[in-house]
């Protein structure tokens, strides 16, 4: 028994050790050595306004192919230590490293979160949103390219013209992390279901993580980093672009971007410091699907109707722009809990407070803490894409109450329904999500205020459109299909249908746990429920053609601009 504490003491301590000079040297790597001061008076060929997963790409790519003077201008700075441990990620959510937001009461969907209000995290800092996501590496669809380039005539956007793009962007196989069918047992029988539905048109694909050496490797790291080095890039930190200065040009015919009003907090003042940059060339907006629209509606460009209300100016005659903050849609996923009778191959706090499970990460960057316990995805992406979904396999036994409320705004009696074995700390199962490719629901971006600090109103509007529905519950069913398969049989799997006082009348009934084949009235009932927000919000600066159906051309150009 001594020798046991002994070597649970000595564990303890080496794990200490090693947090500390892994804190260390993440310390030193973070150290920025071209921050630039705001102030008036800079001049830029090019300003790129957000550091995060496209504004790393964009300012390091600029100023290593190009002599031209490059401005990366980030509202946040550093990213705390956690960031970097892949399983700690959600300790980053909620911190001072996420901008926060909240969606506006949901008429549709969210009835199990409290004010049914999403939580939606977006990072803040060098990384963005890379420092807060699950790191998985996805290279996208071809069908999308194709459709996009047909539908809205954007031909330079044809899978076979983007697609060296992706690949060339992608990490190395020693920059990233497959899960192998060997991980667990988990992951072995989802390995094998490529043989057992041969009649299915699915798609397998085991999860890829974007992670080295045990360790986050995101854009910050791969390509913001390495571009500290080129003399002609600067990086302007907790410095937030307040507003598009535009003006006309000298034949009075065309607008043009002349600076970017950005401010600063001052240590000595209470007041934001304002200030102006002076872009010679472009100014390159990559501050996300909710606050890039936020800028520009501030700057004047949006619904002219709409911008009449807040008395927005400009010494430019700015065309009319009512696709600004439109067409915003987002994934919604449907959470489903499954227990098995296997034991060690999912995330619960009891292996997480398993000293050899700390060791393992430390010696080997390996284990649950390696990874976000995502395993593998089934897609399906035949027929119209209106029935086009996919399946996430989450390796994860034990959900803790505490943590999981506080990221996703659960109310405790709905999380407990869902997660009936909550208190069970080393429950072994897993969850899989449900999730519908291509919603129709379309919601909003908006503002109630000129101040750039004030949060945008965010109304994804989830499940406005039954065609939504529809799919999510094709989507269950290919997850029960999955889950009560000969290939999943040897784990002792039980779906645990959420019982939610919403959903009494129209189950789960004692045949449903049974069958597996609850109504689709109760399917609905608790995707308007339970669904919760997969962050990838997009729509909001649509390209296309002309300001009716766009914001942006084919080539990220703002239309009529």
């Amino acid at each position: 028994m001594q020798f046991s504490k002994l070597i649970i003491f000595a564990s303890i301590l080496i794990g200490v050790a090693s947090m500390l000079w892994f804190f260390i040297a993440a310390l030193v790597r973070e150290r920025i050595p071209n921050v630039l001061k705001p102030m008036d008076g800079y001049i830029f060929d090019y300003v790129v306004v957000g550091a995060g997963s496209a504004g790393c790409v964009v300012a390091s790519l600029l100023s290593k192919y190009s002599n031209a003077t490059v401005l990366l201008v980030e509202a946040g700075s550093s990213f705390g230590f956690l960031s970097k441990i892949p399983l700690l990620t959600t300790f980053q959510q909620k911190g001072l490293n996420d901008w926060n937001f909240v969606t506006v009461t949901q008429k549709y969907s969210s009835k199990s979160l409290a004010q049914q209000r999403q939580f939606l995290p977006r990072g803040k800092g060098l990384g963005g949103s890379s420092q807060l996501n699950y790191m998985l590496q996805y290279e996208g669809f071809e069908g999308d390219f194709e459709r996009w380039a047909s539908e809205y005539y954007l031909k330079d956007w044809q899978w076979s013209t983007i697609k060296p793009y992706l690949q060339a962007a992608q990490a190395k196989p020693y920059e990233r992390l497959d899960i192998p069918a060997t991980y667990s047992k988990i992951t072995y029988a989802f390995s094998q279901l490529h043989s057992e539905f041969v009649h299915k048109s699915w798609k397998y694909r085991a999860a890829q993580y974007n992670i080295k050496n045990g360790l986050r490797f995101n854009v910050l790291e791969r390509f913001l980093q390495p571009a500290y080095l080129h003399n002609n890039l600067r990086i302007m930190t907790n410095t937030l672009a307040k507003q598009i200065v535009f003006v006309r040009d000298k034949n009075g015919k065309q607008n043009k971007v002349k600076f970017l009003k950005v401010s600063a907090k001052s240590e000595n003042k209470p007041q934001d410091q304002t200030f102006l940059i002076e872009i010679r060339h472009e100014l390159i907006i990559s501050a996300g699907a909710y606050q890039t629209p936020q800028l520009l509606i501030i700057s004047g460009l949006g619904d002219r109707s709409n911008l009449e209300k807040f008395n927005v100016t400009s010494n430019a005659q700015l065309p009319n722009l009512p696709m600004v903050g439109q067409q915003l849609h987002d994934h919604l996923i449907i959470p489903l809990f499954v227990s098995i009778e296997q034991v060690g191959p999912t995330v619960n706090q009891r292996a997480l407070l398993n000293p050899l499970t700390w060791l393992k990460y430390i010696f080997m960057g390996g284990g649950h803490l390696g990874n976000f316990g995502v395993l593998g995805f089934i897609d399906n992406t035949e027929g119209p894409i209106s029935d086009h979904y996919s399946l996430t396999l989450f390796g994860v036994g034990a959900v803790d109450e505490r943590a999981f409320m506080a990221i996703s705004n659960f109310k405790r009696n709905d999380f407990r329904g869902l997660f009936p074995r909550y208190h069970n700390t080393s429950q072994e199962g897993f969850v899989i999500n449900s999730a519908c490719l291509q919603p129709l629901s379309r919601g909003t971006v908006k503002i109630d205020d000129l101040n750039i600090r004030k949060k945008p109103i965010i109304d994804p509007n989830y499940l406005n459109k039954a065609e939504d529905i529809n799919c999510t519950i094709k989507a269950i069913r290919a997850a029960v299909e999955v889950i009560t398969s000969n290939s999943f049989s040897i784990l002792g799997v039980q779906i645990h249908w959420p019982r939610l006082k919403g959903c009494v009348n129209y189950g789960p009934f004692e045949n449903d746990f049974h069958s597996n084949q609850p109504s689709d009235d109760y399917l609905e009932c608790i995707i308007r429920h339970v669904g919760l927000s997969s962050h990838h919000p997009a729509g909001t600066c649509a390209m296309g053609l002309n300001s009716t159906n766009s914001v942006v051309d084919s080539q990220f150009r703002q239309v009529e601009i």
